[in-house]
């Protein structure tokens, strides 16, 4: 196996990082918790598709390249996408300075949690929000399983493959998709917004140019997407100052804060809005891990 050492910042944690979000959940991500191990199965623009293996080394970041015929294809962007999908590069200080003066959130920085892991392109964790939509987890987790069938196989183990691209869904008739994905009413959605993607009427990839209400406006004008997803997609690039409520929000709240009775959306909101800018990230933080 071919591995390389990415430098990480010195608060960087990589297990609170791998299990800061549910992605590792979803496929072509793979939890190997027995080795400390995180897979990604990967596929370059040139079409080759390769395992990842992410570990926690004392330098830093191990990045692996265990299949051994595409090691001079991938590696040379294996670091870069490996420090994206773990946003190693982030600097916490201000996230961590802001925090200090709030009792009982010493954990964060105790424990490194702030990063959260992430798919290596907006489609991919655009289309995965998508399924997060108005079902339960387990639902996700096989509607992703279904998708990511839908991708570019891996060379020789078989039943691997990498996320689908946008171009590969979108020329996919209606009908296959839906009843390969079986996502519902999201298929539609799905369709939509990787014809969009395909065809250049919206480029994702730049939208972390924009500031956070123009990203929110962004994923708001996609059809499916509605305030929890577009709050979750700008959680996802480094835009904290929005709230994702959603049924496991209310639920770690209720459990919290109201001896488990319900509260409204609104009494979240005034909750965190002290917070400011941060607010959105320490309600993810606070909901993963009360959960």
């Amino acid at each position: 196996m071919y591995r390389i050492i990415s430098p990480t910042r010195a608060d960087f944690n990589f297990y609170a990082t791998v299990h800061s979000h549910g992605w590792l959940q979803l496929a072509p991500f793979t939890w190997h918790a027995e080795d400390g191990l995180l897979e990604y199965v990967h596929q370059n623009r040139q079409g080759l598709v390769a395992r990842m293996w992410l570990m926690k080394h004392k330098f830093g970041l191990a990045v692996g390249q265990p299949d051994a015929q595409t090691i001079h294809d991938i590696q040379p962007k294996m670091n870069a996408v490996a420090r994206r999908m773990l946003d190693s590069e982030r600097d916490l200080r201000p996230f961590y300075d802001a925090m200090r003066a709030v009792d009982g959130y010493d954990w964060l920085e105790a424990e490194g949690h702030g990063r959260i892991l992430t798919c290596p392109s907006a489609w991919e964790n655009l289309a995965k929000i998508l399924l997060t939509t108005n079902c339960n987890w387990a639902q996700t987790v096989q509607m992703c399983r279904r998708l990511c069938q839908l991708g570019a196989p891996h060379p020789t183990i078989e039943g691997l493959h990498a996320f689908p691209a946008a171009e590969r869904i979108a020329a996919l008739p209606f009908d296959e998709l839906a009843d390969a994905v079986r996502a519902g009413y999201r298929n539609a959605y799905l369709h939509e917004l990787a014809q969009k993607i395909a065809h250049g009427e919206i480029e994702p990839e730049s939208w972390k140019w924009l500031d956070a209400d123009a990203l929110v406006e962004a994923v708001r004008a996609l059809k499916g997407f509605g305030d929890y997803a577009a709050a979750t997609y700008a959680r996802l690039t480094g835009h904290y100052g929005r709230l994702a409520i959603d049924s496991a929000a209310r639920t770690f709240y209720a459990a919290r804060h109201k001896h488990g009775e319900k509260a409204s959306d609104q009494e979240i909101r005034q909750r965190y809005d002290r917070y400011g800018e941060w607010q959105g990230l320490v309600l993810w933080l606070d909901s993963m891990r009360h959960a």
